[in-house]
């Protein structure tokens, strides 16, 4: 049962007399547990409410309903708030790898397959039990997003160690059974399940074709904070252009078989490998954007688009310079775009910041911290620092070590650009910097 937090005005449950207090007891005859069963319940053209009203007595409300149309309520516990934590011992797991005195969100470990459902998390499904699982193909949750890391019972079970890590594959079979889809990453671990094991991975996976619907492959990430942990190596040149081998052997069968390249790796695949970016084509619906597949292909489409839109240049009285702190893995193919689309009168001068938070094995922007752009920036001279988004938290508050913008803006006594990670807002934030349209210290663009 959930209580009511609010309701939308309008709604058809405003209109039905539904208030903020009344407890939802069961829709449909069944008891509600979750936002899950809110939304598949809701779904059907008529839908029976049971309520325990404040007063504490009981209601049942009937609606019919247009197809997609919302009873408008919201609820006081939702799962963001709740998350279920993780149960698995990963030889890999990034969160046993941070450092202390970091914020206390960035050490929860959650796999909840109700966030893979509503926000894209992946998640193993091994803390989810028979009863469990069973509301998932009852639910028709689809797609999921579903960690693998082998499809070998043994492999899988050396990686994950959890007792039921062994169980995928069989569930898998399962949600292809009920009509249901997923997609799929692999983080590979030299030695561990790359080679003859990953081969495999990828058969058994396009066996599953049409329910799973892609596969990533990533690279594990490492901090230097592994001490007492299991050793793996670091990913190296060589692993990556033979994972980009195996990659390109698969897809070419997939295109054949399956109509889709189905296997995509991961960026840092391409940029350990010195590989040049794929067109946007190669990576179909980028159905694992978020996942780190194909954001540079995106970033430099937005940019291709946007300088087609700037086709008249503004006279330039003053030549302007702004530094471009970033990522060391993405630092070679953001100098090639500056030389290509940075417009006339700015000089973008390209940082690759070394990550003395995590360590040098980690590379990407999204995870240096404010101290280390302080620390490698100061005494600059420019009109500007543009920074990605991606480098603070989801309000654009904080950094990973807790410096706001605003600190890290002070300390470098330089106006600070925070950019959408879109290569048509990056192409918009440089020309406000050649235009002195900066408003302020900070600018969001």
């Amino acid at each position: 049962m959930r209580k009511i937090s609010a309701v939308t005005k309008g709604s058809l449950a405003e209109r039905r007399g539904l208030i903020p207090g009344d407890v939802v007891l069961s829709i449909n005859g069944e008891a509600l547990l979750d936002e899950i069963d809110y939304q598949a319940l809701t779904a059907k053209r008529h839908v029976r409410l049971q309520l325990r009203r404040p007063d504490g007595s009981k209601r049942e409300v009937d609606f019919v309903k247009a197809p997609g149309h919302p009873l408008g309520l919201q609820f006081e516990d939702s799962i963001i708030g709740s998350p279920r934590t993780c149960g698995n011992n990963c030889v890999f797991c990034f969160v046993d790898q941070l450092p202390e005195g970091l914020r206390q969100s960035l050490y929860l470990k959650d796999d909840d397959w109700r966030l893979s459902l509503l926000t894209g998390n992946f998640v193993t499904l091994t803390n989810v039990g028979d009863r469990e699982f069973a509301r998932i193909l009852r639910r028709k949750a689809s797609p999921l997003y579903i960690s693998v890391q082998a499809t070998d019972a043994a492999a899988r079970q050396a990686l994950i160690r959890h007792p039921y890590a062994g169980k995928l594959m069989q569930r898998l079979g399962q949600l292809k059974e009920a009509g249901l889809q997923f997609h799929a990453q692999i983080v590979i671990c030299p030695d561990i399940n790359d080679g003859a094991v990953l081969e495999q991975s990828i058969r058994d996976l396009m066996a599953l074709h049409p329910a799973a619907l892609s596969l990533a492959l990533v690279p594990v990430g490492l901090t230097r904070y592994r001490e007492g942990l299991s050793p793996i190596r670091a990913f190296s040149r060589e692993d990556a252009k033979k994972v980009l081998e195996m990659a390109q052997k698969f897809q070419a069968k997939a295109l054949k078989e399956l109509g889709t390249r189905f296997v995509f790796p991961a960026d840092e695949l391409l940029s350990l490998a010195g590989e040049k970016v794929p067109e946007p084509a190669y990576y179909e619906h980028f159905a694992q954007i978020e996942n780190g597949i194909g954001m540079l292909s995106q970033f430099e489409e937005g940019l291709r688009y946007a300088a087609s839109q700037h086709s008249s240049e503004k006279t330039i009285t003053q030549a302007k310079t702004v530094i471009l702190p970033c990522g060391t893995s993405v630092a070679p193919y953001l100098d090639r775009w500056i030389s290509q689309y940075a417009p006339k009168g700015l000089a973008a001068q390209v940082k690759p910041i070394d990550n003395t938070l995590f360590g040098d094995t980690v590379t990407v922007s999204g995870l240096i911290s404010g101290g280390d752009l302080i620390d490698q920036l100061k005494g600059v001279k420019a009109d500007a620092v543009m920074i990605v988004d991606d480098m603070l938290n989801h309000d654009n508050t904080l950094f990973l070590d807790d410096l706001t913008p605003q600190e890290v803006q002070r300390a470098l006594g330089l106006p600070l650009m925070v950019c959408r990670n879109r290569g048509e807002a990056f192409l918009g934030a440089m020309h406000a910097v050649v235009s002195g349209d900066i408003k302020g210290d900070i600018t969001y663009v």
